[in-house]
């Protein structure tokens, strides 16, 4: 009996112990709050070094005293240790790029007013500036003797502009007296930088032959972001001189670099295409000057590619469904290899000179960026950096993977941020936001990152967040990106609605807590969504796209709108007001947030006010916040915070009550 006392008294205590364990576990979960992820460093740019041994990356952090991102360049042994860093100036030092012959580095700072190349030891030293130039400088490579360097600067106003400037007589005339970008070459033993390009195009990028002898440029006729769909291929002496046509044809044709053995320069190239083609892997013959597209059977946009060392093989990284990778294919053209597998996203690749090694960023919904190395012909990344430790402390919602099928039938995928503290057959508010584009993409990476809607955040406070990649959406092949033709705002948002169900028809989303939001074409979707339906009990737009036939006449992008809807404004109106939220305006019923950039270029500041109006005229509660100075994306980081706190304290509001 006393035995059985004695263990009955054990129990209790160790019951005791275990739930006040239990809850000061609970008690002490932290979520992640808005300046939090303000914290949060961002990981960029990872170089390894010719011979293998060391790994450059960049890292940035807001400096809330500047109102700034500052970003410092970090080195780390390739076996670890701990990493280096080796700028620490106020302002931004980024670009790093080796040496050929890994003796110095180049990079991009500035720390001077300009941005300028500085030069500096690996291994130790202060930088010291090498350019000057009045514009700064976009860009720059190595040549392969590492005793020069060739870059990108825009050409500067002349006296008498200077002149007019100060005196404020500086009218100017539309799409007239571009400033174009041109190619230098400075010597880094007498800092003497000589222009060895001239005319009227605009360089965008270049590449220096194995010999040093030759640039190989892609160029457009003016610097207007829609002639980025202009462009061709030019070769020029080194030191200047006749400049050769190499690809001149209708469409796309761009970011040349040259071969290995130097007879042959592979390109990107939409092949004659428009704004929703894919972008292929081509190669020119230098002797035949026979075009060849070798990734034709890779459906999907390529952007970024290497030449493998034995020049057999052409790396590139690119989009499938939500995952990044990095890919190969026979310069013979052929089979795609996809050397990254399905369980991440994968950016930043960088190859030693042998190509044995190779570095880069991994990240997933669970792993913030870090740098990774592994060897190339047998994948297994080790991990290099901790670049955010203190998240570790943090809970963070579980993000899923999920499937629909939308109501034609036709397959779609997103994601599911489940809630801190999920707990099955329990309803939540669900807050669904939709990406810009519209070819942009959801993709499987650590979500507590900055932008106006912090993920994280929301699931913290108890919300479910879907992220759907409706029709339109990017990395499903051209035939899904091209099924918004003419047509936004139709199947594309009862993809999203369909989306939304299936998760209501799951028992995870409350039907009566439900919002949404999105920046650009996601702005666009968020203010149809409120003219179609009232479904909704709060939204937010960001920079949305409101009124499809005035957005015409305002955005640096005009021939984008054609190409979506196979119409300039004037001739089909009809399908340019049919998919326009400001021509349903007085069936909007939902509490509104409008967020907008003052200076934004892609999808100007009148967009919004159209909307704020009508949305005022109709009695729809709507709140209008414009971001000074900020273009189409909020930059500064005090803004960004304003904008997180904001879309935080609406859907509060009108979705939980929190007054």
């Amino acid at each position: 009996m006393r035995v059985m006392k004695k263990f009955s008294i054990i129990f209790v205590i160790l019951l005791f112990l275990f739930s006040l364990n239990y809850a000061q576990q609970k008690k002490e979960i932290k979520y992640l709050t808005i300046d939090d992820i303000l914290k949060i460093k961002n990981l960029n740019d990872v170089q390894i070094s010719p011979d293998g041994k060391w790994i450059l990356y960049v890292v940035s952090v807001a400096d809330f005293e500047q109102n700034i991102y500052n970003s410092d360049i970090w080195r780390i042994f390739i076996r670890g240790e701990e990493p280096i860093k080796m700028t620490n100036s106020p302002k931004r030092d980024y670009y790093p790029r080796w040496s050929p012959d890994g003796s110095k580095i180049a990079f991009l700072s500035d720390r001077d007013g300009k941005t300028q190349i500085w030069i500096i030891n690996p291994f130790g030293g202060e930088a010291e500036k090498l350019t000057n130039s009045k514009t700064g400088v976009k860009s720059f490579k190595w040549f392969p003797d590492s005793k020069k360097i060739a870059y990108l600067a825009t050409e500067p106003l002349t006296e008498e502009e200077e002149r007019k400037k100060k005196e404020k007589d500086d009218a100017y005339v539309v799409d007239e007296n571009f400033k174009m970008t041109h190619i230098w070459v400075i010597d880094l033993e007498n800092k003497q930088a000589k222009k060895i390009t001239n005319g009227n195009f605009d360089v965008l990028e270049f590449s220096i032959s194995p010999d040093g002898k030759e640039i190989v440029f892609s160029s457009r006729p003016t610097p207007k972001v829609p002639d980025y769909y202009n462009t061709d291929i030019f070769i020029v002496p080194a030191d200047g001189g006749r400049i050769k046509e190499l690809v001149v044809r209708k469409g796309l044709d761009r970011n040349p670099v040259w071969s290995p053995d130097g007879k042959k320069i592979a390109f990107i190239s939409n092949e004659g295409g428009d704004w929703i083609s894919n972008t292929y892997i081509c190669t020119i013959d230098l002797n035949t000057k026979e075009i060849k597209n070798i990734s034709k059977s890779f459906d999907e946009r390529i952007g970024t590619f290497w030449w493998e060392n034995t020049g057999k093989f052409i790396y590139f990284e690119a989009s499938k469904r939500i995952y990044r990778h990095l890919l190969r294919v026979s310069v013979e053209g052929g089979k795609i290899e996809q050397i990254t597998p399905d369980d991440a996203y994968y950016s930043s690749f960088s190859f030693d000179k042998k190509f044995n090694l190779i570095s880069f960023i991994k990240q997933n919904p669970v792993s913030p960026p870090d740098v990774y190395v592994s060897y190339l012909k047998k994948f297994k990344p080790v991990k290099l950096t901790d670049i955010n430790p203190q998240l570790k402390e943090f809970a963070l919602g579980k993000t899923k993977i999920i499937h629909w099928k939308s109501e034609d039938g036709m397959e779609m995928e997103g994601l599911l941020v489940k809630p801190v503290n999920y707990e099955p057959n329990k309803k939540y508010p669900l807050l669904t936001i939709v990406h810009g584009g519209p070819a942009g993409v959801f993709s499987y990476r650590f979500l507590p990152r900055r932008s106006a809607y912090p993920i994280q955040t929301f699931a913290g406070l108890g919300y479910a967040v879907f992220m759907p990649n409706p029709r339109g959406s990017g990395g499903y092949g051209e035939k899904f990106r091209r099924a918004n033709f003419r047509d936004w705002g139709g199947m594309d948002y009862k993809d999203i609605m369909t989306g939304i169900d299936y998760l209501i028809e799951k028992g995870i989303a409350d039907p009566d807590k439900l919002g949404i939001m999105g920046w650009s074409y996601g702005g666009y979707m968020t203010s149809w969504v409120i003219t179609q339906t009232d479904r909704f009990k709060a939204a937010s737009v960001g920079a949305g796209v409101t009124n499809l036939f005035s957005m015409y006449g305002q955005t640096d992008i005009p021939e984008f709108m054609e190409c979506y809807f196979g119409a300039l404004p004037w001739e089909d109106s009809e399908v340019y007001e049919n998919h326009s939220a400001m021509y349903f305006i007085n069936k909007a019923r939902t509490p509104t947030l409008i967020q907008h950039g003052e200076k934004d270029v892609r999808v100007p500041l009148p967009q919004g006010q159209e909307l704020y109006l009508g949305l005022k005229k109709s009695n729809v509660p709507v709140k209008f916040v414009i971001y000074p100075r900020q273009p189409h994306g909020i930059r500064e980081p005090k803004l960004q915070r304003d904008s997180m706190k904001r879309n935080v304290e609406w859907f509060n509001k009108w979705i939980i009550g929190e007054r």
